[in-house]
């Protein structure tokens, strides 16, 4: 129970790190989301290693180094072209984030 209780509180702090990065222009820092990432992926693989098959525990590996890469998130975060790319879907992620933690769900 305490390792879930620390997953939750680092992916809620992750979401809202994320949505201050949105919501204050030019702020964005890949090192610290890439951290916290790296850290919530580490959290969520101790908590579910034993119930999903290692084929499983392969996939999230592969979305892990895509995020601890962090050219996904200099592409979300590129203000400069915010109405482009990927960068035009970064609201409605936010949007959603927004709703997840104002209904205590994260």
């Amino acid at each position: 129970m305490i390792l879930f209780s620390e997953f939750k509180a680092k992916y809620r702090t992750t979401a809202l790190t994320f949505i201050s990065f949105y919501e204050v222009n030019y702020t964005y820092n890949r090192e610290l989301l890439v951290d916290y990432f790296g850290c919530v992926f580490d959290l969520l693989r101790s908590l579910i290693k034993r119930h999903i098959s290692p084929k499983s525990l392969d996939r999230l590996d592969i979305v892990q180094e895509v995020m601890k890469d962090g050219t996904l998130l200099d592409a979300l975060f590129d203000y400069d072209d915010m109405d482009k790319g990927l960068s035009r879907h970064l609201s409605v992620i936010c949007c959603k984030l927004k709703n997840l933690i104002d209904d205590e769900k994260i």
